[in-house]
């Protein structure tokens, strides 16, 4: 099983790193209590998610920039695809029968569900995103050849990852659950429903739940060099690092001023459509 080609040898290095030198709970009890167990349960919740959109859509890079670091910041949710097994029964005498699997299958479809903001900034990059057909003319703006997938769909990256931060500002491959890089993507659907909808006796902040679909089956950290891939995108977003990054900002703040605060300019909120 030394060759690295087939999933069964990419897969034992995922599997040997998960189980090794991985305390178990106590058999029989399965407890797992005590300050001195050298193993920790996973928990869920931190994740970072990065994005390739189409530049034909969205009108060269700086849209694409901005378009991403709004879904980067703003996505909540995560439900990742499914595999299973495909099989067929085959009977015998006495109706006796047995299963055989015949091949894998993907559902080809992730959900990501976001926190909208005023001005409604992630239904109308959905929106953007989905607008390789105008609706009212049931035909594509993406004249002659520019009608190609390069031009509609993107990629997107999901790391999954421990509740931690080494050295202060980069995570590190020993920070990744797993990771998952999905290509070909598009949106499914484009929430209005969600984001439209309004109740007078009902005052809410919307999230959006919008499902992707992506081509073939998205690579993990089962193969080569791919974990490596997702930190270095994570490295180049510099979260802790920017100067305009919350974490700055506070500790600008609490550094530079007094105590108690202050605040200086002003703070508008000026629509341009």
């Amino acid at each position: 099983m030394a060759d690295a080609t087939t999933i069964i040898s990419r897969l034992s290095t995922r599997f040997t790193n998960a189980i090794k030198d991985r305390e178990k709970p106590d058999f029989l009890t399965r407890d797992i209590g005590g300050h001195w167990r050298s193993n920790q349960p996973y928990v869920s919740g931190y994740f970072q998610v990065i994005y390739g959109l189409p530049s034909e859509l969205f009108a060269g890079a700086d849209n694409v920039q901005t378009a991403s670091k709004w879904l980067h910041s703003t996505v909540e949710g995560f439900t990742p695809h499914t595999q299973a097994l495909t099989k067929v029964d085959i009977m015998g005498q006495g109706a006796i029968g047995s299963s055989y699997v015949v091949n894998v299958t993907t559902t080809r479809e992730f959900t990501l569900t976001f926190r909208e903001y005023q001005n409604q900034p992630i239904l109308n990059i959905i929106r953007r995103w989905a607008s390789v057909f105008d609706p009212y003319t049931g035909v594509s703006p993406l004249e002659g050849n520019k009608f190609i997938p390069q031009n509609y769909k993107g990629w997107v990256a999901v790391a999954q990852t421990k509740p931690v931060r080494s050295d202060g500002a980069d995570l590190t491959i020993g920070d990744i659950e797993e990771c998952y890089i999905y290509q070909g993507v598009f949106p499914t659907t484009i929430p209005v429903d969600t984001a439209a909808a309004e109740d007078i006796t009902a005052n809410d902040t919307v999230q959006l739940s919008v499902p992707f679909s992506f081509d073939g089956a998205p690579l993990t950290s089962a193969e080569p060099n791919v974990t490596a891939t997702v930190v270095n995108l994570l490295k180049a977003l510099k979260y802790m690092g920017d100067s305009d990054s919350t974490y700055a900002k506070y500790h600008d703040h609490a550094n530079n001023i007094s105590a108690w605060g202050s605040h200086g300019g002003s703070v508008t909120s000026e629509v341009k459509p």
